[in-house]
């Protein structure tokens, strides 16, 4: 049975488990972003993030980064990172906004670029769209809307994507802020990855955890 968590609390957990997993707190923001925002749109962003980071824990992100930004974005290992990659893209919305198409070669769950995609989208009061494997979504200001396959929505990995800004059509979902249904077991391997963002308990730290209740009368 699944459990219900607020898109505050993805957020949150998710941020400091992708902290736990190497990124920095800025790209750790940006993953924890990505997580609620999927999940507003009741995708399962918590549990799509925490497969992806599970990919990148304990590797060498630098392999993940996107190059020759000129052209086609690859990565140096097998694929690029959703999370990275959407971030290089955010940044470079304005080229969009002029017409540029960016091309994407093999990328890691290209269901987290869209989340990246749609806060800028949001944010220019325009409409980008991504597209791989047969499966168009189009961000809007306020929404979104899902196109062709939609079997390929939550793949693993795409060999080819690519975003752009879009004209006409009108969303066909809005985002929601209920709580979301979140598997146990997905949640609970959240949890864990979040837990090592905290510092281990030092004899210092456990000294200090009774200061001022010491009377002294």
């Amino acid at each position: 049975m699944k459990e219900k968590h607020t898109l505050a609390e993805i957020e949150a957990y998710l941020r400091k488990a992708a902290r736990a997993a190497g990124l920095d707190w800025g790209l750790a923001e940006e993953a924890g972003k990505a997580a609620r925002w999927l999940a507003a749109f009741d995708l399962p962003g918590a549990e799509i993030t925490l497969a992806h980071l599970q990919q990148l824990d304990g590797n060498d992100h630098r392999l993940y980064l996107p190059t020759h930004l000129d052209e086609t974005w690859r990565a140096q290992s097998e694929h690029l990172c959703p999370i990275i990659t959407g971030a290089a893209l955010a940044d470079r919305s304005g080229q969009m906004l002029n017409g540029r198409e960016f091309r994407l070669g093999q990328i890691a769950y290209p269901i987290l670029l869209v989340a990246t995609i749609g806060q800028a989208a949001r944010y220019h009061r325009t409409t980008f769209t991504t597209s791989w494997a047969g499966v168009r979504v189009s961000c809007y200001e306020n929404g979104i809307r899902i196109e062709g396959n939609r079997d390929n929505l939550l793949l693993a990995s795409a060999e080819f994507a690519s975003c752009a800004q879009t004209q006409g059509s009108i969303p066909q979902q809005l985002p929601s802020t209920l709580a979301c249904d979140i598997d146990p077991d997905a949640w609970a391997a959240i949890d864990i990855l979040a837990f090592k963002t905290y510092a281990p308990a030092t004899e210092e730290s456990r000294a200090g955890a009774g200061a001022g209740l010491t009377d002294n009368d």
